[in-house]
């Protein structure tokens, strides 16, 4: 035979795209899994047919070229003989196709964390990273970038990658960091007692973050430190610090100042203003370590009782059966028992303002 087939070129083809690329490369050949090419020899107008193999197995295709999807790794030989119409064949070319798999990416796993921490991401898979989004990121082009989040809610990042052969993973996959809502814990209003008396404290789970520890400190005057509700028995002022934390981790605390009186003490305001201003609405006495009330009691100029309760914490809005009052002076009378057992009344007057 006259003619010699030229070397095996092939054109690199997109999995997108059939249409030849520019560029030639001669063999041996490297493509990734998944990738096309298009391998040819000699000219389409040379009068010939071919047989075309691959690791000793005849392919379909005749012609001068032939269009090949690799979707197995591995090393594989291409080899193609030209047959001429007058019945001579040529020599027999060949060249190795070395195809790389695909890389697969690991975005690592799923993961909550508490309100206003970081976090660090542990991608895998590859040589080369990219993330995305990249917001919040500190890299979006490194395998463990650390994650600032601005507020709490979910983020979904999805991970690519590609190898040192420049193979591209297939298909990204996909991390979600929760950030909870912060967690709050009240410890109770700041308040008074008298001395030796019997306190409840009671921590606030503000919102519903799940505590399932608590820690108050100092533990002074405490039957139990580590419970949500310790009942205190204080002799001086002291300020508590309560710590809580959730199944996550996530913590919170606050505190709470409580005064401490050696003496029972009723405190009455001289006027109130029930204007609606959201200002001195109601008037009632402030009690420092009172054990209980037994009445307290508010008259007109005409002896009338306009008001009068038992109930610690309970005031007088101005009405009288749901009629506002008239400005002026009204007196009061006020009788309670402290928690030294001690009976005392006291009583004045009040001015009422609109």
């Amino acid at each position: 035979m006259f003619k010699r087939l030229q070397h095996i070129i092939v054109l690199l083809m997109l999995l997108c795209s059939f249409t030849k690329a520019a560029a030639q490369i001669a063999m041996p050949d490297t493509v990734c899994v998944g990738a096309a090419r298009l391998y040819h020899v000699n000219d389409a107008t040379v009068n010939s047919n071919y047989n075309w193999k691959i690791d000793g197995i005849t392919q379909t295709a005749t012609r001068n070229e032939i269009n090949i999807t690799w979707n197995t790794a591995g090393v594989f030989l291409l080899t193609v003989q030209e047959h001429s119409v007058s019945g001579c064949d040529g020599d027999v070319r060949s060249g190795l196709v070395y195809v790389n798999a695909a890389p697969t990416a690991n975005a690592g796993r799923d993961t909550t964390i508490c309100f206003g921490k970081t976090i660090q991401l542990n991608g895998s898979g590859g040589a080369l990273y990219q993330w995305a989004p990249a917001a919040y990121l500190s890299n979006a082009n490194t395998a463990n970038p650390i994650v600032n989040l601005p507020a709490e809610g979910n983020y979904n990042y999805v991970l690519n990658v590609s190898n040192g052969n420049v193979c591209k993973s297939s298909g990204g996959d996909t991390v979600r960091i929760t950030m909870l809502p912060q967690a709050t814990v009240f410890a109770g209003n700041d308040t008074s007692i008298a001395s030796n008396q019997p306190l409840q404290l009671n921590a606030t789970d503000v919102n519903n973050s799940g505590f399932i520890n608590y820690t108050w400190s100092p533990p002074l005057g405490l039957n139990n430190p580590f419970v949500k509700n310790p009942v205190a028995v204080l002799n001086n002022d002291i300020t508590y610090l309560i710590t809580a934390h959730t199944l996550q981790g996530c913590e919170a605390s606050d505190d709470i100042r409580i005064r401490v009186f050696t003496v029972a003490e009723m405190d009455v305001p001289n006027a109130f203003s029930p204007n609606g201003d959201q200002l001195n609405e109601t008037f009632k006495p402030i009690l420092k370590g009172i054990k209980e009330l037994k009445h307290f009691s508010i008259f007109n100029r005409y002896g009338q009782v306009v008001f009068s309760t038992s109930k610690q914490g309970e005031g007088w809005d101005g009405t009288f059966n749901g009629k506002p009052q008239q400005i002026g002076a009204y007196v009061w009378v006020a009788e309670a028992v402290g928690y030294n057992g001690r009976v005392f009344t006291k009583k004045g007057t009040v001015v009422l303002i609109r």
